[in-house]
């Protein structure tokens, strides 16, 4: 997979296709709305989704970390998507993937999904209840303005809808507005939100193994 380089308040960044922002500066990669557990809760409500996407998803962000010698990871809200249980599949395939990277830290925002999974992980992970402070950026779940911060967000799940009637697809963007930026979803079996850009806005597409950019009204 090949990232975009940008430059985001004034910091060099990358857009990688696997939906997270790379800021090489800290060894970090930021990503949102990873909903871990999703699958065991819709399980759990008699909704026979099959198994596999704690794995699919661990791995992606075990990948991220062995490709770019990651030292950090921040979570924009909604790591959990329900009130985990002790049985879930995420629980094993995580705790091996901490064992593995145990240098690595990690950072969560609290997100509305998050307030119903009693902190299940403090050891693991520092969570923040009111954003993160972190060089430019205020980290936060939910899109705010903050004077004087380029505010990260996640919580909107945002994708924009290209072609024409017959051939059209919907892709997951990063959403950068000019005071706020929206990242999108990193979890596999998350849903997305149209949104509609303005001017002075832009956007990037995770297409495939790529990202690109999507032109915006002038």
């Amino acid at each position: 997979m090949t990232p975009l380089p940008i430059e985001l308040a004034g910091e060099a960044v990358l857009l990688h296709p696997d939906r997270a922002l790379l800021w090489p500066a800290q060894h970090a990669a930021i990503v949102a709305d990873v909903h871990f557990g999703k699958d065991d809760a819709f399980r759990r409500a008699g909704i026979a989704l099959p198994a596999g996407a704690a794995r699919t998803d661990v791995a992606r962000l075990a990948d991220l970390v062995a490709a770019h010698a990651l030292r950090r990871i921040v979570v924009l809200g909604d790591f959990f998507h329900a009130a985990p249980q002790v049985d879930d599949a995420f629980f094993a395939e995580f705790e091996a993937f901490r064992t593995a990277h145990a240098e690595l830290s990690l950072d969560v925002v609290v997100g509305n999904h998050d307030r119903h999974g009693g902190h299940a992980l403090d050891t693991v992970a520092t969570w923040h209840a009111d954003g993160l402070a972190l060089g430019p950026f205020d980290l936060r779940h939910e899109p705010e303005r903050i004077a004087g911060r380029y505010v990260l967000a996640g919580h909107v799940h945002p994708v924009i809808a290209i072609g024409d009637a017959t051939d059209r697809a919907r892709l997951p963007i990063f959403w950068l507005r000019p005071e706020v930026g929206v990242l999108p979803a990193f979890g596999s079996l998350t849903g997305g939100a149209r949104v509609v850009p303005r001017a002075g806005d832009r956007v990037f597409a995770a297409a495939g193994k790529r990202v690109v950019a999507i032109p915006t009204p002038a």
